[in-house]
């Protein structure tokens, strides 16, 4: 189930950290890809399926760029956007709720790159994506107090983080976008996050 979560959250972690790659897409519609993501209820069309992955990479990038990057109105991808710290009258980018996630991850040891903000949407995923990859690792190495660790780690970061504003930031992506592949994304993000939060482990039919 760890590895499983693991495979969920570093995809959904790519598709909102930056404009999809030619080769994000080709991973995508790989045949083993498909008969997983459908068991999240993500089905992509024929068009989608067939299509030129060079093409759909630079109609995708613009997407993006009018969903997170444009200069007018947009949907800025960061936690402390939509959730306020406890001494804030408003959210604010870079406020408490960016120092509280900042903290999480130097305290199970993530490290930043230069120029990453701890609570943009991509990341937070990512850092999910690598605990989960890291309790699959303690598993199999037959760990299971250090991958019991890990899971509680994972738990917590979801509760007091990621179910606080994914699924409201993920409805928001499906209502101003006019692609079907981000509104499959956000949808799937969200479903994968309230299950995960919910207490139920992510179950990928083989």
């Amino acid at each position: 189930m760890a590895k499983a979560r693991a495979g969920l959250y570093g995809l959904v972690s790519r598709v909102f950290s930056d404009k999809p790659t030619a080769v994000l897409l080709k991973g995508l519609k790989d045949n083993e890809m498909i008969e997983s993501l459908a068991t999240m209820d993500v089905v992509f069309d024929e068009d989608f399926i067939a299509g030129d992955e060079e093409a759909q990479a630079e109609e995708l990038a613009v997407a993006y760029a009018r969903l997170f990057l444009a200069g007018g109105p947009h949907i800025a991808p960061y936690e402390s956007v939509y959730i306020r710290g406890w001494s804030e009258d408003k959210p604010q980018l870079w406020g408490e709720t960016t120092v509280a996630v900042a903290k999480f991850y130097e305290k199970v040891g993530l490290e930043l790159k230069s120029g990453q903000v701890p609570d943009h949407l991509g990341l937070e995923l990512e850092a999910m994506a690598v605990l989960a990859e890291c309790e699959a690792a303690r598993h199999a190495s037959g760990d299971a107090a250090g991958a019991g660790l890990l899971e509680k780690l994972q738990s917590r970061f979801c509760q007091e983080h990621l179910i606080q504003w994914v699924p409201k930031i993920c409805e928001e992506i499906e209502q101003q976008t006019e692609s079907s592949f981000y509104r499959s994304m956000a949808a799937l993000t969200a479903g994968l996050v309230q299950v995960h939060c919910g207490g139920e482990d992510i179950i990928i039919e083989t």
